[in-house]
Parts: structure tokens; C-alpha cells; sequence
């Protein structure tokens, strides 16, 4: 499968390259500063921002899926994630890509519901991240109304170190406070999804 990915110097996308790399996969990485892709493995790189519309179609060019795993810094309110996504998406639909994979998060989601402890973690994360939490639910939109063979995965804490290949994935959050996931493990789940209808129109939490 060739797999375009956005987001690529980042923990997330470095592991997801690295992953896919021994899956057999081919990828590229697009990417602001090549640079940082450090030693992360790509068969090809293209340079451009989030929001170069060039540079997203040119990256996406013989794709059969996308991986988003944007992370954002910095300023909170830069429409990384919901225009950055959409930019991404409407490329997808014009040139017929029909897989993605978008990283999120769990910690504003449904672990309200789980526990007192999950519950407080919740809210003290909704008071301090508002921005971040917007762009995160803006960009689930973008998602959901894509109508392509969409994956969201949903980490709670991510941690790094080695894979431990101790956590199979879930369609529903896991009760009690997020669990920690490393990047590793995450890029190993991502991988497993790729080519897995089971998946499609999902949520996944590791």
C-alpha cells in the first residue's frame, strides 16, 4: 500500500513511518522542514506546509491512503487540525485516495462518563485547552463528512519507549483514566488498520 503522511516529523508520524516501513509499506512524508524527519524512514519527501494545497496533492499522488497526525503548537488556534484536515480531504476526494487514518484524542471525549477520577481529568482539560479542544472537534467534522473510509484513533496519554504490544485496540474508551500508550504501539495500531474494513467509519482507542 502506498500511505501519504501529514503530521510526519512529529513522535506519532516518525513511529507510523518507521512501522509501516517494516510493514511493507510505501511512504511519503509531507512535510514543513525535511530536516526533522530525523531518521524516520520515507520513500519519498515532499516539502510544503499544511496549508500548501500543492504540496498536499503532490504528496498525495499515487496514494491508496493518508495518515494524519498533526500536532499542534505553539498558538492553540491555528486551524491546524480543521483546515489542515479539510485541505487534506478534498485533495483525497479529487484524486480518488479513499483511505484515511486521523490521530486525535481521547481526552475530550467520551472518559467523562467513566469514573470520578476520568471525570476530573476531563473537565480540568475542557477548562484549560477550549481552543484545542474546538479545532479537535472541528476537524471531527471534517472527518465524518467526508464519506471516505474514514479512521479516527482516539491515544490517551502517549508515552515513549518500546512497543509493548500489550493493548489491543477498542471501538469504545477505556473505563477509568486514559490509559498510556507508546508512540510505538500507536503506529503499530495504525498500521493493523490500514487495510482492515472492520475499522472503517471507527473510532480505535489503544
Amino acid at each position: 500500500m502506498n500511505v501519504t503522511v501529514f503530521g510526519a516529523t512529529g513522535r506519532t508520524g516518525q513511529a507510523f513511518l518507521t512501522s509501516a516501513a517494516r510493514a511493507g509499506h510505501r511512504t511519503t512524508a509531507q512535510v514543513r522542514d525535511p530536516a526533522r524527519l530525523g531518521d524516520a524512514p520515507a520513500d519519498r519527501v515532499v516539502s510544503g506546509s499544511a496549508f500548501d494545497e500543492s504540496a498536499i496533492a503532490e504528496a498525495l499522488a499515487g496514494a491508496d491512503a493518508a495518515v494524519v497526525a498533526f500536532g499542534l503548537k505553539g498558538n492553540r488556534s491555528t486551524p491546524l487540525y480543521s483546515r489542515g484536515t479539510a485541505l487534506i480531504v478534498d485533495a483525497m476526494r479529487k484524486q480518488d485516495v479513499p483511505r484515511l487514518i486521523v490521530v486525535s484524542e481521547a481526552a475530550y471525549g467520551p472518559y467523562a462518563g467513566d469514573a470520578v477520577a476520568a471525570r476530573a481529568v476531563s473537565a480540568v482539560y475542557r477548562a484549560t485547552a477550549r481552543p484545542l479542544i474546538r479545532e479537535r472537534e472541528a476537524q471531527d467534522a471534517v472527518v465524518a463528512a467526508s464519506g471516505l473510509e474514514w479512521t479516527v484513533v482516539r491515544p490517551g496519554v502517549l508515552v515513549k519507549g518500546a512497543a509493548r504490544g500489550n493493548r489491543p485496540r477498542s471501538f469504545a474508551p477505556r473505563r477509568g483514566l486514559p490509559p498510556r500508550t507508546t508512540f510505538a504501539d500507536l503506529a503499530a495500531l495504525i498500521t493493523g488498520a490500514l487495510d482492515d474494513p472492520a475499522t472503517y467509519g471507527q473510532d480505535l482507542y489503544p
